[in-house]
């Protein structure tokens, strides 16, 4: 969403330099194996389509798939490198699309998400978007239950726009410094959108997805937002507005069920759940300190680790693209088992996990007035609690250098 703002002042004076910079990364990364399927429909916005299928992958049974789009100044195959995302469908199994954006739409190929035109139903670059679904899903075996949708800044924009027009496609959404829905709706708005300055009730926010789909009774799809604290292209206060737009759509309340303040024991990142009238976690928002206009990764050759440094990325030691895809349902961890509810001062409380490793090592970490009794290097543990709330955490190291790291477990003090 944010580079775009070029497009306000700046679109003129675009150098040549700047295009051939794009195409020579273009070029540079056609080793990540990038498909480009050249016919999908009538394709009224103009962009073309690129596929990453793991080598053999079943041709027979339903695999999810996502859909990956990338931000301003970028290209698909820029994005597939960034993001890692081919990394985890090699593992896991699962197709990818890159939709590109074509620099005759826009000279900084920024997906146009401030264009009523290509944002709204049935028009544009958000349909030639649902066409490549609709192709991907005509010519192999799709699981249809398990279609994704992400994208950085003008494709975080572009994704939410897919979601509020076609909300049956999606079981669910990230969205890295991206906005509501309808935030802008030409170049004026687009600017006020950059500086958080459009500000709308829940209600309202909803209102605008819902007059997409007049006649749906279906559930949207969940929500995953990122938002840095400290982007200065796309103001935080966007990442909130996107969460009162989408908690609306799942009628939920905009006060977070649960807060992790350390996720995955990252200092930097805050994780917040909004969790329906079934406790399914609707909408999860990420807000990020210290982070600007960029993906979070954590460059390495462990299973959880990927993403590369480049411009708009940054590396905090998170890949959240593999947090993402677990977010998604696409990787499922074992959850800590334990009690999450305590009294003040219980005793004995055991914490758990399902080591993967019989042999692996474990640390865990807790409040600090808890106290563990015994050793702490194994996959369950007992503790004496405090008089405060708190996270409980684990990591299984299967090497000295590589480790699983579980989802964070909140327990409450009643």
């Amino acid at each position: 969403m944010g580079q775009s703002i070029t497009i306000v002042s700046r679109i003129a004076s675009k150098s040549l330099a700047m295009t051939l910079l794009i195409l020579c990364f273009h070029f540079h990364l056609q080793s990540q194996k990038l498909t480009e399927v050249k016919s999908f429909g009538d394709n009224p916005g103009n962009l073309k389509m690129y596929m990453y299928t793991p080598e053999g992958l079943s041709a027979e049974n339903k695999t999810p798939l996502v859909v990956v789009l990338h931000g301003c100044l970028q290209s698909a195959a820029i994005a597939a490198k960034q993001t890692g995302w081919n990394k985890l469908a090699d593992a896991y199994g699962f197709r990818v699309i890159y939709p590109e954006q074509s620099i005759w739409n826009n000279p900084t190929r920024c997906f146009c998400w401030y264009n009523q035109n290509d944002i709204e139903k049935g028009k544009g670059e958000a349909l030639s978007v649902k066409q490549m679904i609709d192709e991907v899903k005509r010519t192999n075996p799709v699981d249809t239950t398990q279609i994704f949708i992400t994208g950085l800044s003008a494709g975080a924009a572009m994704s939410v726009a897919l979601m509020a027009d076609y909300p049956a496609t999606f079981n669910a959404g990230a969205v890295f410094a991206g906005g509501p829905y309808k935030t802008a709706t030409n170049l004026w708005t687009a600017l006020l959108s950059f500086y958080g300055w459009r500000i709308k009730s829940p209600d309202k926010w909803g209102d605008l997805v819902r007059e997409q789909n007049p006649n749906y009774t279906g559930a949207y799809p969940r929500m995953i937002i990122y938002q840095g604290n400290a982007d200065v292209v796309v103001n935080k206060r966007n990442g909130s507005q996107l969460m009162k737009q989408w908690t609306n759509l799942h009628h939920v309340t905009t006060t977070a069920s649960e807060t992790f303040k350390r996720f995955a024991k990252v200092k930097a990142v805050e994780k917040n759940i909004y969790r329906d009238s079934s406790g399914k976690a609707a909408v999860i928002y990420y807000r990020v300190k210290h982070l600007g206009h960029a993906l979070l990764v954590d460059p390495g050759k462990c299973y959880n680790q990927g993403g590369k440094r480049m411009a708009f990325s940054a590396d905090k030691n998170y890949f959240s693209t593999y947090w993402t895809a677990v977010d998604f349902g696409l990787i499922g961890l074992p959850e800590i088992q334990g009690k999450k509810i305590v009294t003040n001062n219980e005793k004995q409380i055991t914490y758990s996990v399902i080591p993967s490793n019989s042999n692996a090592k474990f640390l865990w970490s807790f409040p600090k007035d808890c106290k563990v009794i015994g050793n702490n290097n194994r996959s369950s543990i007992t503790v004496n609690w405090g008089d405060k709330a708190g996270n409980i955490d684990a990591a299984e190291y299967i090497t000295d250098k590589c480790k699983i790291t579980y989802p964070t477990l909140l327990v409450k003090v009643k």
